[in-house]
């Protein structure tokens, strides 16, 4: 089991204990990079005042995720939630939410 920087598998779903020892959600082992059949792990912690990749993903407060559509540097703050769906600009990245909670 490593550890990761990552907080979600390829479906937005929670992995358990990123920081130690990373599983996903049926307690399967995890690389850094990528889940047990090898697919990317996504959503980093939410970067204030940083540089995004268009197309990468954020997550803020372990609960709401957001999609990169407007690459650009984030604000110095964490973006309220809009809404699922619909987004929201920090700094000079556009965000949209795309989990719930």
């Amino acid at each position: 089991m490593a550890t990761t920087t990552f907080r979600r598998d390829p479906l937005l779903r929670k992995l358990v204990n990123p920081a130690s020892a990373s599983v996903d959600y049926l307690g399967r082992a995890t690389t850094s990079t990528a889940d047990y059949l090898g697919r990317s792990l996504v959503a980093i912690v939410h970067p204030l005042t940083t540089a995004v990749a268009l197309n990468s993903y954020t997550e803020v407060g372990g609960t709401t995720v957001y999609k990169v559509t407007v690459a650009g540097t984030t604000a110095g703050s964490n973006p309220t939630a809009p809404g699922y769906g619909a987004t929201v600009v920090s700094g000079g990245a556009t965000l949209r939410q795309e989990t719930t909670a």
